[in-house]
């Protein structure tokens, strides 16, 4: 039975996950997936769930991808599945003070459907897209490999500033190679966990990362902050143990505009 995504006026579509029913990009993976990730919940393929992709890849070893399920409202996580993939689930994000919004880059092996699953709740809103890529961005070497700064491995550079709305928009980079251990001789070396917090350590973003993001990770995330500004911390851990911090000033929202009129 093809079960097609739900626009957002129509009533959900709920299917258990570990069933085989055939997801709307038609993945052969979709069924072994399910089970693995999402297993003992719902699902309910919407079309609110957005994964925006590249119109054409240039170099697999750095795929923009980006998750918007904004128009969900407050969620609980968000996993994102690579289905044709060594390492297919490349992200998960826990944003417990923060918008259902991430943005980064990963290497991709070859065209696969992307796709995220955003749970609220018992039950798992799952949106996605079909990458068409060529091959090689996890087990084929580069014609140049890219020498280590290990004098600033894990420097954090990150930089915040308002939205329109009044929110906050925070864009991060670690130094890190994020090697997977598909190349000769090069063991895997990835950061395994990024966590997010304001100034006094309340947790904004919890994030589990994997082989498969792109060297020198750049996430961008939009916290919440309060109007009169603040500092967030960013706190980082690698498969080896290393720990990586730093901190980005928040910029207060302007203030509110007034005009005054004759009378």
């Amino acid at each position: 039975m093809m079960v097609p995504f739900r626009k957002a006026a129509s009533p959900a579509i709920p299917v258990a996950a570990e069933t085989a029913t055939r997801d709307p990009l038609d993945s052969p993976m979709w069924k072994d997936h399910s089970k693995r990730y999402l297993a003992g919940r719902s699902v309910v393929f919407d079309e609110r769930v957005q994964v925006i992709l590249p119109p054409v890849t240039e170099n697999q070893t750095q795929v923009p991808i980006t998750i918007d399920a904004r128009a969900l409202g407050r969620v609980d996580e968000i996993v994102v599945i690579v289905d044709l993939h060594p390492f297919p689930q490349p992200l998960r994000l826990e944003p417990v003070g923060a918008q259902a919004f991430v943005a980064y880059r990963q290497k991709i092996e070859q065209g696969t459907p992307i796709r995220a699953a955003v749970r609220q709740g018992d039950t798992w809103y799952v949106g996605g897209r079909y990458l068409d890529a060529a091959g090689g961005g996890c087990s084929v070497p580069p014609a140049v490999i890219p020498k280590v700064d290990w004098e600033n491995l894990g420097e954090i550079r990150a930089r915040a500033w308002r939205e329109e709305d009044g929110g906050a928009r925070v864009r991060m980079r670690l130094l890190h190679p994020m090697d997977n251990g598909m190349m000769a001789n090069i063991p895997a070396f990835f950061i395994e966990t990024l966590d997010v917090t304001d100034a006094d350590g309340k947790p904004l973003a919890k994030l589990q990362l994997s082989e498969a993001i792109s060297a020198d990770p750049t996430l961008t995330l939009l916290p919440d902050m309060p109007q009169h500004g603040g500092t967030l911390k960013i706190a980082a851990r690698d498969n080896n143990g290393g720990l990586f911090k730093g901190s980005v000033p928040i910029p207060a929202a302007p203030a509110a505009r007034t005009r005054e009129g004759r009378l």
